[in-house]
């Protein structure tokens, strides 16, 4: 796979595309694209996201996002707080 190919296949990645969408478009085996997703399971110039696990852009020279969006963030914090208030009376 040339760099080309493998951008494409990051920038799709962040997009939420399948391996097999990702094949069809760029015209390569399934087996390849699973093979790169799991040979680089992280894409360069992004974390985790805290809550889900998917990749999070980050932009240079910002603060460090921890979430996806504000649904998974919301979610954390109302796991977090539920389990801090479960032993509490």
């Amino acid at each position: 796979m040339n760099r080309e190919i493998i951008r494409k296949i990051d920038r799709m990645r962040l997009n939420g595309s399948t391996p097999t969408a990702m094949a069809k478009e760029l015209g390569i085996s399934v087996n390849t694209v699973k093979s790169h997703i799991r040979r680089h399971p992280v894409i360069p110039g992004t974390l985790p996201c805290v809550c889900c696990g998917k990749p999070v852009l980050q932009k240079t020279g910002r603060k460090a996002k921890k979430y996806c969006s504000d649904r998974c963030r919301i979610t954390y914090w109302n796991h977090r707080y539920r389990e801090d208030t479960d032993g509490k009376q």
